[in-house]
């Protein structure tokens, strides 16, 4: 294993810049999740535009499409860790959510399948694995950047913004959602609306990175003190792999249930609804998941702070075990459930047990590597995990029919990652601690 470089502290990083820092952190995080998430949450309503209408396959091939966005991901994360590993992490967050945003305004001009035909479906390919990359990458940089701006016996609660924006993303993507059916109707949002989602995205990714243009150079940002070479695969996967893996067991069922929790059962409370009672209740369920959503946002801070006190381990633990012992009751339940008391009940209680995995598994995976290898490690092991298990779990869920099937690969998932928090050290001085907390 190679020696953690000396970081060179940075005597004007008081409390204010790391708050400064936590900022630079999370308003391009929070861009970028929610141009992301503009995809998932209008995919049932776009899905016509890009594929034959009368294709009853058309759900399946559009989540196939937010799948690819996984699969390229590991592309992004080696691509912009090694760029946040030598130029710093706020230069690989930028350029990771430049590239979001560009994709995002893409899709909102593109020409639909009756205009063009199937080269619709091609253009949303590209756009997909452009994005895919994006994302990729900048989980990395702003999960490391967020890491290793705190101070020890409280990064839990620092890198737990991360998970505050990512579900804030969900929020100003399902609050979007909420107003363009309110303004229109279910065809409206199919005809209009969702171009409407994906230029506000675009732009909100554009105006994040304008906003923190002053603050790219905080000490958050600053690299090893003594010189290293940069880092390379080769590298990670003969000195890191113990913990490469680690990463990726940790990975494969918390981001399986998130997707889940977040994407595939408010979706089927929408529809459930939709079915039961018309564009009313629709509209009723969609709301009672936007408030669900903050709720889920505003629970982060909290498990984060909640880990400087008692540990990341009985956290994940206690996700895994009642994940694995709750998850098919969950989504069963969201396939016949529509009264919205109910429907809010359920969505907390997950969400109460999802940010037992979602608020520490950042800082968590930071952690177990070594400045100047820390982005490209978490990076890769997160995106190789989350591009088998994360995205395609809506795309199984609706090619099985969300049968036994996929429930017992949900369960399955979790299990493993129940295994990886049994597994965890816990209670001892990390990587962060022995490189002063920055890279």
């Amino acid at each position: 294993m190679h020696s953690t470089p000396a970081v060179a502290p940075d005597p004007h990083l008081d409390r204010r810049g790391r708050a400064r820092a936590i900022l630079a952190g999370s308003v391009p995080n929070l861009a970028q999740w929610f141009n992301l998430y503009v995809y998932a949450i209008f995919a049932p309503y776009f899905r016509t535009e890009f594929f034959d209408a009368q294709s009853p396959d058309s759900l399946i091939y559009v989540y196939a499409l937010f799948a690819v966005t996984f699969v390229v991901r590991p592309v992004g994360s080696w691509l912009f860790g090694k760029l946040a590993d030598t130029r710093g992490r706020m230069a690989a967050l930028v350029a990771a959510v430049a590239l979001m945003s560009a994709g995002s305004l893409a899709l909102a001009v593109a020409p639909t399948e009756r205009a063009i035909g199937g080269w619709a479906a091609v253009i949303l390919v590209v756009v997909s694995i452009v994005q895919g990359i994006a994302a990729g990458g900048e989980y990395a940089a702003a999960t490391v950047l967020l890491s290793e701006s705190g101070t020890r016996g409280h990064r839990g609660f620092f890198a737990s913004f991360q998970g505050a924006t990512i579900v804030g993303g969900l929020v100003l993507a399902q609050g979007s959602l909420l107003v363009l059916l309110l303004v229109g109707d279910r065809a409206a949002v199919s005809e209009w609306g969702w171009r409407a989602a994906f230029v506000v995205g675009g732009l909100a990714g554009l105006a994040s990175l304008w906003w923190a243009r002053g603050l790219r150079h905080q000490g958050s940002t600053a690299r090893a003190a003594t010189p290293t070479a940069p880092s390379t695969m080769g590298e990670l996967l003969r000195s890191y792999w113990r913990p490469l893996v680690w990463v990726m067991l940790l990975t494969a069922g918390g981001s399986a249930a998130f997707y889940t929790a977040t994407v595939t059962v408010p979706s089927l409370f929408r529809e459930t609804a939709f079915g039961a009672g018309g564009a009313p209740a629709e509209l009723a369920v969609t709301g009672v998941v936007f408030v669900a959503f903050v709720v889920l946002m505003l629970l982060q801070p909290l498990g984060g702070a909640l880990s400087d006190r008692i540990g990341r381990k009985p956290l994940l633990i206690a996700f895994g075990a009642i994940g694995v012992l709750g998850a098919g009751l969950l989504v069963s339940t969201a396939a016949r459930e529509t009264t919205p008391p109910a429907v809010f009940g359920i969505l907390v209680l997950s969400f109460a047990v999802l940010t037992c995995y979602l608020s520490v598994n950042g800082i968590s995976k930071a952690e177990v590597f070594p400045a100047h290898i820390r982005a490209l490690g978490v990076g890769l092991g997160y995106a190789v995990a989350n591009s088998l298990f994360g995205g395609t779990a809506p795309l199984i869920y609706h090619a099985t029919a969300g049968g036994v099937g996929f429930l017992v690969y949900l369960t399955v998932l979790l299990g493993v990652t129940l295994v990886a928090a049994l597994a965890m050290r816990g209670g001892v001085a990390t990587a962060l601690d022995a490189s002063g907390g920055r890279a």
